[in-house]
């Protein structure tokens, strides 16, 4: 192995326990509440600067967490989406359990996974609400193209208005919905079914499925008209 190639790895190896330490620091602090010098020595780094040299700042470093957890989640999505697309499932039904079965496995993933959903908990409205402007948002999400054309395409008893926001409301429910289950799963003084992952996954769909399939009252319509 060249110098080059050493330096490389590296490099690649600070990145990775860089982010590892940011992972678990904003997940269990609030990203506002933990410091790059807080990040930098959780991650053994004697360099005090080696965060700014890698990421740039905190929002480098958040960008650097999506990209490692993002993409796998976009295309775990997409297959279920092909997957479900041949079982006789309802669209509301179908998009709830591509939102939800992803970020399940997600959380079994021992390589910052849960910690990726307590700081997608976070920031879900921003950048959900992102996808619609991303060049406003600070970070760059990966495209839940098949997912969100076939909501498009599907949705069509709601107005345009009222499905995109119950997309939102969806994620939003999701991710929180998972990120408090995280926690709450491993605490002995929460009953057996507050604890019990399945239960709450299957709970969590059949109501992510409601919101999408419920007509939208005549106070909501009477809103778009005036």
């Amino acid at each position: 192995m060249n110098l080059s190639a050493i330096k490389d790895s590296r490099s690649h190896r600070t990145r990775d326990v860089i982010v590892r330490a940011a992972e678990q620091l904003f997940a269990e602090q609030g990203i506002e509440a933990v410091s790059i010098n807080t990040i930098t020595r959780a991650a053994g780094q004697n360099n005090r600067n080696a965060v700014q040299y890698h990421f740039g700042n905190k929002a480098g470093l958040l960008q650097a967490i999506f990209d490692k957890h993002g993409p796998g989640v976009a295309a775990r999505r997409a297959k279920l989406v092909d997957q479900m697309l041949s079982e006789d499932i309802s669209p509301p039904r179908l998009i709830a359990s591509a939102i939800v079965n992803p970020l399940l496995e997600k959380m079994e993933d021992e390589d910052g996974g849960e910690a990726f959903i307590h700081i997608s908990a976070e920031l879900i409205t921003s950048n959900t609400l992102g996808y619609a402007v991303p060049e406003r948002n600070t970070i760059q999400l990966a495209r839940e193209g098949k997912l969100a054309h076939y909501a498009a395409n599907e949705l069509t008893h709601l107005p345009k208005e009222v499905a995109l926001q119950r997309i939102l409301l969806v994620n939003v429910l999701g991710f929180h919905a998972l990120s408090d289950h995280a926690r709450v799963r491993k605490n002995a003084e929460f009953d057996s079914m507050a604890r019990n992952t399945a239960f709450m996954a299957s709970n969590l769909i059949d109501s992510m499925a409601a919101i999408l399939e419920t007509t939208p009252s005549t106070a909501t319509l009477d809103m778009l008209t005036h």
